[in-house]
């Protein structure tokens, strides 16, 4: 292998031996992205705005195609504003290693880049460090425990009550519910691991969960 597809293949390897390795009830090893060889990797398959694109972002040599970086910018346009933005590498390689756990599935945009006068300048969605998305045929609890037991130093969030998950790059890990739906202002918990983990993310509703005192920012 080349020297860019080596280092390409560290940027897809994802972390082994962490919190998420084993189901807790059964003890069997949970599902995980195994490792990509970027010359490897299928073409990233999306769906945005009604159309299906399929890009290859890497080269014969593992390196990042600079013109599928370049289309992947247009994709994940800011459709209210118009704006673009680069969409960071590290998503970008994130999103191919999903493409590849899920060869026959179409990974459908939601939300890419989003322009700071809409949104708050906290949100990596204005960086071009975020997706939400969500996967043709997959559940998007099972999409949700995929990416965070699969990817390190990444944020995942859950909105059960929401029809996508939330994908971006950061330096420390993190994970959370918003138990919002399209158009409704985010309402979060303030136990997602627990509630995760006693199914109480799935049985409430936003009414329930505003009820309840859910964090709002």
């Amino acid at each position: 292998m080349t020297p860019g597809t080596l280092a390409l293949l560290a940027m897809l390897t994802v972390p082994s031996g962490g919190e998420h390795d084993a189901d807790a009830a059964t003890g069997a090893r949970a599902e995980h992205i195994e490792p990509v060889v970027a010359h490897e990797a299928p073409a990233l398959r999306i769906l945005r705005r009604g159309k299906t694109h399929e890009i290859a972002m890497f080269d014969a040599d593992g390196n990042l195609r600079h013109d599928a970086l370049a289309e992947l910018r247009e994709l994940m346009t800011d459709p209210r504003s118009g704006v673009d933005h680069p969409t960071h590498w590290r998503l970008a390689t994130l999103l191919v290693a999903v493409q590849a756990h899920f060869p026959n599935a179409t990974v459908e945009i939601v939300s890419g880049y989003r322009h700071v006068s809409r949104h708050t300048d906290r949100s990596n969605h204005t960086r071009g460090r975020a997706a939400d998305f969500r996967v043709s045929g997959v559940d998007n609890r099972r999409l949700f425990e995929l990416l965070r037991g699969s990817f390190a130093e990444v944020g995942v969030g859950y909105y059960p009550n929401g029809t996508f998950v939330h994908l971006d790059v950061r330096d420390k890990s993190t994970i959370w519910v918003d138990y919002s739906g399209s158009d409704e202002t985010p309402c979060y918990s303030r136990a997602p691991a627990r509630e995760l983990a006693d199914g109480t993310a799935e049985r409430t509703s936003y009414s329930q969960a505003i009820a309840a005192g859910c964090r709002k920012a």
